[in-house]
């Protein structure tokens, strides 16, 4: 019986140190348990944080981004809407169509611009022509009224009586186009943001100009600025009621154009001094 007893008290001291064991590795189990879960109860926290914060960085990128927006817009109302006017006469020869070609090709992907092209008298080639151009143009002759003189001097008044009749109060450029310069589409984005009036070279022409200061290579007339080489604001040009003189050389025109708008040539702003844009290429 001794031994039996001694034996049961073994049994249960072993069954009490599994029991106690167990009960020690449960609780430690226990708080082991709750040390996760008060972490994962901090992470959720700070993920919870960083999400209010994400979400207000955005909401701020947002506002800038519009803010950004109606200032882009307001730029581009400014200067890269406006039109650009480009005033063409043109008059039958054999490379007439040639010409008309080239130039409709560097205006091609300008965007708001409008070509005006004259004649003397409206012709089926150039008709024909400008159908085919997906530019938007406007084809006036001089309906009669010309009849001596500069008759492209003339053609281009027609132009400028046009525009203030349609266009005076729209904000714009003006150019004078002749078909004997070739034009770099470089030129009419440079241009849109001409306030008075703006110059640069046409490469091979007589009339030439060096910067800083701005000065001209011939000594009349006032201004001797190549036809190819100046642009004008169309609501400061057209409010001078300026018109070409038709006895006169298109270089003399110009000149008359330039004075009625500029006192000095630090009037003048200098789109390029030294860019290859237009040159002057005659082909008879």
């Amino acid at each position: 019986m001794r031994i039996v007893t001694a034996f049961n008290k073994k049994v249960c001291v072993g069954v009490f140190a599994i029991l106690f064991t167990s009960s020690i590795g449960y609780m430690l189990g226990s708080l082991h348990s709750v040390e996760i879960l008060e972490e994962k109860a901090k992470l959720t926290d700070k993920l919870n944080q960083a999400e209010l914060e994400l979400f207000e960085a955005e909401r701020q990128l947002v506002h800038c981004d519009s803010e950004l927006g109606h200032k882009m817009n307001a730029i581009l109302s400014e200067n890269s809407y406006k039109t650009i006017h480009v005033i063409t006469p043109t008059y039958t020869r054999k490379t007439q169509l040639a010409e008309l070609t080239l130039l409709a090709q560097a205006l091609a992907h300008i965007p708001y611009l409008q070509w005006i092209v004259l004649e003397i008298s409206k012709t089926d080639l150039v008709v024909d022509f400008l159908e085919r151009t997906n530019l938007q143009y406007k084809h006036l002759d001089s309906g009669g009224k010309v009849k001596s003189g500069n008759f492209c001097n003339a053609l281009r008044n027609i132009a400028l009586d046009y525009l203030t009749e349609n266009s005076a109060n729209s904000s714009g450029v003006i150019l004078f186009a002749n078909l004997d310069r070739t034009y770099s589409s470089e030129l009419f984005e440079k241009v849109r943001d001409i306030e008075t009036v703006g110059v640069w070279p046409t490469v091979f022409a007589k009339e030439q100009f060096t910067c800083d200061p701005l000065k001209f290579n011939l000594k009349t007339p006032k201004y001797p600025i190549n036809l190819g080489s100046v642009g004008f604001n169309s609501t400061a040009l057209l409010k001078t009621s300026r018109r070409f003189d038709v006895n006169v050389s298109d270089t003399q025109g110009i000149s008359s154009l330039v004075e009625g708008l500029v006192s000095s040539n630090n009037d003048i702003k200098v789109i390029s001094c030294d860019g290859q844009y237009v040159w002057y290429t005659p082909i008879f």
